[in-house]
């Protein structure tokens, strides 16, 4: 039967390597699920909860079980029942369990009082529960990082297996509103002027405010934040100084003052680095490995799925009436957030000179500043698939078995869907009439190879780029 529930849901989602890090047990009338870690849990609840549920019922009809949800052992986490569902990521605890609320929570496939898995209902200014990460849009790809970065803000004083955090990501892929939205949960819950949140260069030119000396310092803050941690790669001196404050770092899980510190309340460091995270490496190697005895995670770029939502919460907002279609050819002409927002203020501005919606003319002739003019299309990415792997584009198109043919033809069909947003039907008559199924399983088998391979994830990235700037 749990053979026939992972077998279900790796045909519902097609990005189902998250199943690897479930432990699946069934026994008296109830099925058990244990977490791999302490993030792992508020994750599931916001992105996989449902879709998991619903593969239960579809599994176990008519004989549903209770569903027993478990912590990693020994460790403690924010997944608990006792949480509201708008304060945390999980639904409340069934009452029958109400004496293991601490350890577990059981629920029901067909109960869900919590918010739908993945959504962000807007909040009222000023709320309680606004704290930054609500404007996030979330899917797969950074749904992890977010939720790890809000579950160590939310518990900084017991995360110290994740202490320091360190968050890498490219420009624009939103490092310092994550920062943000850290600091301001963090002083939630330690009080006023109880974190401080600067650029690193900043803190490591200059004091203004903030003590000297790092055990003066620790004793007036629990949390530092540092940005733009790249700005001090050539500052051997400022390095050096966030190294003094980390081995003061009361709770620090490498530092000196973790036995003394059981008397003080733990710390926590954060950091934002423009970058991959093997950019890191520019680092000297003292404050390299302190950063990599911690957490060290990777914001992506947003891809065509976050922009259009993007595109589409942003419309809303600013009470425009756009189409899929033209939501589609904005997201596919704009690689990041930044250009989709002034795109959105231009886009405004025109509908409330001419008061009227816009035609795809209109929207061409806003868009002509400052936006490439074409958009890659299925052939112009597979004939870039076919130069990168050395091979004529007819030859990928077409139905020969050689192994780099089809590598090059199934990279071809993953960038074309996760870049031009096509249906699989679409993408099956862009490339030769394939049905359907011949995509997904295309699109699927990449997807499971970027996990592993790097010679895979090198050609995808390459395709990507080198479409991007045709």
């Amino acid at each position: 039967m749990l053979k026939q529930l992972q077998n279900i849901l790796a045909h519902n989602d097609a990005d189902a390597t998250w199943l690897d890090g479930l432990s699946l047990r069934q026994e008296n009338g109830l099925l058990h699920v244990a977490f791999p870690h302490v993030h792992f849990g508020p994750w599931f609840a916001r992105h996989k909860q449902k879709i998991f549920e619903e593969a239960v019922q579809t599994c176990f009809f008519p004989h549903i079980p209770a569903i027993v949800y478990r912590q990693a052992d020994g460790e403690t986490c924010g997944f608990r029942p006792s949480c509201e569902p708008a304060a945390d990521f999980a639904p409340e605890a069934a009452p029958e369990t109400a004496a293991n609320a601490a350890k577990d929570f059981v629920a029901r496939p067909d109960e869900h009082p919590g918010e739908h898995p993945g959504e962000h209902p807007e909040d009222p200014g000023g709320s309680d529960h606004d704290d930054g990460f609500e404007s996030f849009v979330v899917n797969q790809k950074n749904a992890f990082p977010l939720a790890t970065a809000r579950n160590i803000a939310e518990q900084a004083s017991s995360a110290r297996a994740y202490n320091p955090f360190v968050l890498c990501g490219r420009s624009g892929t939103g490092k310092s509103h994550v920062l943000q939205a850290m600091a301001r949960i963090m002083e939630r819950r330690s009080g006023p002027g109880r974190v401080l949140s600067v650029s690193a260069s900043r803190f490591c030119s200059r004091t203004l405010g903030w003590p000297v000396r790092p055990d003066a310092f620790w004793q007036k803050y629990d949390a530092l934040l540092l940005d733009d941690l790249q700005e001090i790669a050539q500052d051997p001196a400022g390095q050096n100084k966030i190294i003094a404050y980390m081995e003061e770092c009361p709770g620090m899980t490498s530092g000196p003052r973790e036995e003394k510190a059981s008397g003080q309340r733990a710390a926590q460091m954060v950091f934002a680095c423009s970058g991959e995270t093997a950019d890191l490496a520019m680092l000297q190697e003292r404050l390299l490995s302190r950063l990599e005895s911690g957490m060290v995670m990777e914001l992506m770029e947003p891809d065509l799925d976050v922009r259009m939502r993007y595109l589409q919460k942003g419309s809303k907002q600013h009470g425009l009436h756009l189409t899929r279609q033209q939501i589609l050819f904005l997201a596919q002409r704009c690689p990041h957030i930044r250009p989709l927002q002034g795109l959105l203020l231009k886009i405004g501005a025109f509908c409330a000179r001419h008061g009227q919606n816009l035609s795809q003319t209109d929207m061409e002739n806003i868009l002509r500043t400052g936006v490439p003019e074409k958009t890659p299309d299925c052939r112009d990415i597979l004939n870039l698939a076919a130069k990168l792997m050395n091979l004529r584009p007819d030859d990928v198109l077409g139905n020969k078995r050689q192994p780099d043919m089809v590598l090059a033809r199934q990279a071809a069909m993953y960038v074309c869907r996760s870049k031009l947003g096509l249906s699989y039907p679409e993408l099956g008559r862009a490339f030769g009439g394939r049905d359907h199924s011949t995509i997904i399983h295309a699109v699927r088998k990449i997807e499971r190879l970027l996990v592993g391979d790097k010679r895979i994830r090198q050609l995808v990235t390459d395709l990507e780029q080198k479409a991007q700037k045709s």
